[in-house]
């Protein structure tokens, strides 16, 4: 039987990310638990903090322009116990790519690598465009840093490289290579030398 501050939780974000065309819905919400849970397969971690943050590491996402403070508003009302709330803020907190940090516990390290795990791909990929789209963001663009092609140079290219476990390693070396042949394809195509 699953915990009530699961229950509660997929409830809160369920209705919280409703609606999302950015690639942060619950699809990917549930694709990185599931991953989370892949990683942490036979190893001593807290399940129940990990799959917390998995299901809440997004609330706050500055590029979803919500108020800071609603994570920890929502841990407030779970039977967890104070230090499993401390750790699941932590989590989070080191999960953002933007934020740059190192994580400070094996649970941590496996968030960082399940959220950045779905971030390459073929499901990367498609998340990619669809962000691009809900920002009214190019494809592609020369010099347009904001457009889907650029994110993959700035960012996702640069991913199967930071992963912490070797579960994640081994996951993002195959995402990573589809990814390249994608992108050798795409630029053939929008140039038309495959013509």
């Amino acid at each position: 039987m699953m915990h009530p501050a699961v229950l509660e939780t997929e409830r809160y974000v369920a209705k919280l990310h409703a609606g999302d065309h950015t690639g942060h819905d619950m699809a990917h919400l549930d694709r990185v638990r599931r991953l989370t849970t892949h990683l942490a397969e036979g190893e001593a971690v807290d399940g129940l903090a990990l799959t917390l943050a998995a299901l809440l590491h997004d609330v706050e996402d500055e590029k979803l322009g919500r108020d800071k403070g609603l994570v920890a508003r929502h841990l407030d009302t779970l039977p967890i116990d104070p230090e499993q709330r401390a750790h699941v803020l932590t989590m989070i907190e080191e999960s953002s790519f933007s934020k740059g940090r190192s994580p400070s516990s094996r649970e941590s390290a496996m968030l960082q690598d399940a959220d950045r795990l779905d971030a390459i791909g073929a499901i990367g990929i498609a998340r990619t465009f669809q962000f691009a789209g809900a920002r009214g963001n190019s494809l592609h663009g020369e010099g347009d840093s904001k457009s889907a092609i650029a994110h993959f140079e700035e960012k996702l290219l640069r991913l199967a490289n930071q992963m912490h476990t070797e579960r994640a390693r081994r996951i993002a070396r195959d995402r990573n290579a589809f990814m390249v042949t994608f992108l050798e394809r795409f630029e053939a195509e929008w140039t038309g030398q495959d013509i």
